[in-house]
């Protein structure tokens, strides 16, 4: 199962017609360029669990950051590592 799939399965899980009114996912692309991912983790089986900052810096264009901020997993990286970075979250939500 690829790591979008599972993050797929991860959000439906917990969709009710309620909690996803306050608790959004974004994928979204910045301007470094390359990518941020912002997962809720308020009221779901995550909230509370941490996380020690990752920062991966393999040159200008191969990088990611991960952390958690106010309730949500955050994560930032480079053109070809949004898929690193969903990686990361499912590790981490499965240990």
């Amino acid at each position: 199962m690829s790591y979008l799939k599972w993050l797929e399965n991860w959000y439906e899980s917990y969709c009710d017609d309620e909690w996803e009114q306050t608790h959004v996912l974004k994928i979204e692309s910045i301007d470094t360029p390359g990518w941020r991912v912002t997962i809720p983790l308020l009221e779901t089986e995550l909230e509370g669990k941490l996380l020690n900052e990752i920062i991966i810096d393999r040159d200008d264009n191969d990088w990611v950051r991960c952390w958690i901020k106010d309730g949500y997993f955050e994560g930032a990286g480079g053109l070809k590592n949004l898929e690193e970075m969903l990686q990361i979250f499912k590790e981490w939500a499965e240990e």
